[in-house]
Parts: C-alpha cells; sequence; structure tokens
C-alpha cells in the first residue's frame, strides 16, 4: 500500500487564500494526499469571502487577529500556535504562499520540527531589504529554509538560483493565473453603469499597496498612459 502524504497548507491573507486555492482544491482531490488547511487568521473575514468564494473550508484556524496587531504580535501567536499544531498532526510537507508574516512564521515553526517547506511563488525580489516592508525580508528568509521552490518565472528562477538556496527550484508560473480563470468560468459577467465592453478595452489594475504612495504612484499613473 502506497504511503498517503500528509500536507499542512497554512493560510494567513486574503492574497494566500486567492494563490493557494487551486492547490488546495487539487491536493484535496488527489488520494495520495491527506490536506490540512490551517488559518493562522492573519486576516480573518477577508480570508473567509475567498475560501468562500472557492467551496473551500479550513480544518484549523488560529484566530490570531486582534485588534492594532503588530508584525511581533502575528509572528509569536503564529509560531505557537502552528508548533503545537504541527505537532498534533504529523505533517511530512508544509506549504506556504509569498511573503507574508504568516508564510514566515509557518516556515519558521516547521523548521523547528524539522518538516520540509514547500514555498509557492519562490523568488520575487526587488534587492531593497525596507521594501516592500516586511515583504522584502519574508522571502528572502522563507528562502534559505524551503526545500521546494516554486518559482512564477524565469526570473524568479534566477534570483533563486543567485541566492545560492538549499533545495529544488521549479518554474510553475503564478496560481494567481489559475485562480483567476476558475473565478470566470463561474461569473456570468460583470455590469459597470455607463462602461461599453464591446466600444472599449478594460485595463484594470490595484496600486493600493502603500509602497506605491506618492511619485511611484505618479510612475504608474504614467504607465496606464503609455499603454
Amino acid at each position: 500500500m502506497s504511503k498517503v502524504w500528509r500536507i499542512g497548507i497554512i493560510v494567513g491573507t486574503r492574497p494566500e487564500a486567492i494563490k493557494l486555492a487551486p492547490a488546495i482544491a487539487q491536493f484535496r482531490a488527489a488520494p495520495e494526499f491527506e490536506t490540512e488547511v490551517i488559518l493562522t487568521g492573519q486576516h480573518q473575514e477577508m480570508v473567509a469571502q475567498v475560501m468562500e468564494l472557492f467551496g473551500l473550508t479550513a480544518d484549523h484556524n488560529l484566530q490570531i487577529m486582534q485588534p492594532k496587531q503588530t508584525l511581533t504580535d502575528i509572528t509569536c501567536r503564529s509560531l505557537q500556535g502552528l508548533e503545537a499544531l504541527f505537532v498534533e498532526l504529523g505533517l511530512d510537507l508544509v506549504i506556504v504562499q509569498g511573503d507574508t508574516t504568516t508564510a514566515f512564521s509557518a516556515t519558521l515553526a516547521a523548521f523547528y520540527q524539522k518538516i520540509p517547506v514547500a514555498h509557492v511563488e519562490a523568488g520575487l525580489r526587488t534587492d531593497q531589504l525596507w521594501n516592500p516592508y516586511p515583504e522584502e525580508a519574508n522571502r528572502r528568509l522563507i528562502s534559505q529554509l524551503a526545500h521546494l521552490h516554486f518559482a512564477p518565472t524565469e526570473l524568479a528562477v534566477e534570483n533563486l538560483q543567485r541566492s545560492g538556496v538549499v533545495g529544488e527550484i521549479h518554474q510553475t508560473g503564478n496560481t494567481v493565473i489559475d485562480a483567476l480563470l476558475k473565478v470566470a468560468e463561474s461569473q456570468s459577467g460583470c455590469e459597470i453603469g455607463g462602461l461599453d465592453w464591446s466600444k472599449y478595452r478594460v485595463l484594470l489594475a490595484t496600486v493600493h499597496r502603500r509602497e506605491n504612495w506618492g511619485s511611484p504612484l505618479e510612475a504608474i499613473a504614467e504607465g496606464f498612459l503609455q499603454i
């Protein structure tokens, strides 16, 4: 009888939920895996909205969210909660996504329990440690501990190779595209008053990140004009 692998997929924020939803669905459909979806609660309501959209449920929720939480709060409560769960569940592999504080905390918790880590959307770099903060540091730290690196682009692969990371590197594309296509299949359309879809091509962008405030936002707007 073949081994059934116990997989822990860690979700803390809405972007993680969106990008890991296709992976969760694939793992849960595969009989050779027993998949545990673990929410830290770094984002609470926003993650619940995404899980509902994709028809997914969580197996565990640490519910760490509290008013005015700091990065230290998120890290410490995630680390302690995940340590206890990892010991209880006896996981063979922990999967994290991106560069959030949840992803970093989960990676560290797995390392402490000697559980291999797979990093989805690995290899993103700005080469500016404080920008974005704390994400650039988080993804660099995760890369040093991960055993499997799933890089979305060729440049991301090159970044990982230059970093001299340990473990296997695989170029996979970005799961956010899989999530987009999945949602597009189930949506009948998008009605916006006054917009003639047959007449105009539409450019949709989200530029809300704090790193875009000020002159970077002006540069983004100039890019829109060029497009």
